[in-house]
């Protein structure tokens, strides 16, 4: 039997970054999703998770 596991929003803008990282203008658009949907706290850890990341490379 297979048991479903919410996955928080923060690991949902995670793995969504990491999938379309590939592309500038689609990677701009799901990150201000993403920002603009997270509390104070999520945001300071997904800026910070995708400096880690994706370093200077991206222009967030």
């Amino acid at each position: 039997m297979l048991t479903s596991t919410k996955m928080s929003p923060l690991e949902y803008a995670k793995m969504i970054l990491e999938k379309v990282s590939f592309e500038p203008k689609i990677f701009r658009k799901e990150l201000r999703k993403a920002l603009r949907k997270s509390s104070k706290r999520d945001f300071k850890h997904l800026m910070a998770w995708c400096r880690d990341k994706f370093g200077r490379k991206k222009k967030l």
